[in-house]
């Protein structure tokens, strides 16, 4: 049984559609359903279901995800147990970030962990929010910053800081700001994160609820993007205080008033893993980075209507 055609499966299980599937593993569709044919029939029973609206598990589907999940988990351990042994060094940690490294403090992190502990190797990779679970799940990730709490049982978490996050919107394009309604603000140009953004699923779900729809003209993947195009002027944006504040100070952006929002910033890792000695040591090191900015919390904001 090939490896590949089960990591086609658990992709095709996650998206429940081939197209996304397919792009995600960055192979052509037809690829894809080639494996995933070939898989059915070493196993001799569909695993999908096709319906209008996707690839849908099918009954037999379900009962093997978790035994293929397992496998592929352990052959994820076995491939990075095997690197360490090979390179004669100390336990590897992957730790994901969710913003920029500068914000998440990764620099004073990795000095704090070869300062007490220089056996662990660190290994920083960036991830979503909305995969940290998951990536945790198949052992990509042995810690994961996020915003927004995981409902998932196998997962645990520790708040580091409340993240304000507000409306900005360039200078170029900009009416009498803070006297903007939904309404308005939604017509708005708009630079979208799509991919599962907590900030702007939430700023989506407020929009909805008002039967508004932002005016989506540039989307992007990372806030490095956004900020780029803020400043270039291209349309309103999603932006966390600390780094809309300075552009407001250099007249680039104003802030809409009306339309800030909190969000916890958490690190999580699995239950399995919570009486491992590298990942609690890694997680006592970065609490203790994130006491004082914790300390210093004021109250929560939702969105000012």
């Amino acid at each position: 049984m090939e490896l590949y055609r089960l990591k086609s499966f658990l992709a095709i299980a996650d998206t429940s559609n081939l197209t996304k599937a397919a792009r995600q593993l960055h192979i052509s569709q037809s690829a894809l359903s080639s494996q995933l044919r070939q898989l059915e029939e070493e196993l001799e029973f569909s695993l999908f279901d096709r319906t209008p609206r996707g690839m849908r598990l099918s009954g037999n589907g379900q009962e093997i995800l978790p035994l293929i999940k397992e496998l592929l988990e352990a052959e994820d351990k076995l491939l990075k147990k095997a690197r360490l042994i090979s390179q004669n060094i100390g336990e590897a940690l992957q730790i994901g970030l969710n913003a920029d490294p500068g914000f998440l403090q990764v620099g004073a992190i990795n000095r704090r962990l070869q300062l007490l502990y220089s056996d662990i190797n660190v290994i920083f990779l960036a991830s979503q929010s909305v995969r940290a679970a998951q990536m945790l799940h198949n052992g990509q990730l042995d810690l994961a910053f996020l915003y927004g709490a995981i409902s998932d049982a196998e997962i645990c978490s520790q708040k580091l800081l409340d993240v304000r996050f507000c409306v900005v919107i360039p200078k170029t394009i900009q009416m009498a700001c803070d006297d903007l309604s939904w309404g308005q603000l939604a017509a708005l140009p708009w630079i979208w994160v799509e991919q599962g953004s907590p900030p702007y699923d939430a700023m989506l779900e407020k929009f909805v609820g008002l039967r508004l729809h932002p005016n989506q003209i540039v989307k992007a993947v990372d806030e490095h993007i956004v900020k780029e195009l803020v400043v270039d002027g291209h349309g309103a944006a999603i932006m966390r205080e600390d780094e809309a504040r300075p552009l407001v100070e250099s007249g680039q952006v104003t802030i809409w008033t009306k339309g800030w929002l909190t969000m916890p910033l958490n690190l999580a890792w699995t239950v399995t893993n919570n009486d491992n000695t590298y990942i609690r040591k890694a997680r006592e090191a970065i609490s203790y980075l994130w006491k004082p900015a914790l300390a210093e919390e004021v109250g929560n904001s939702n969105f000012n209507y």
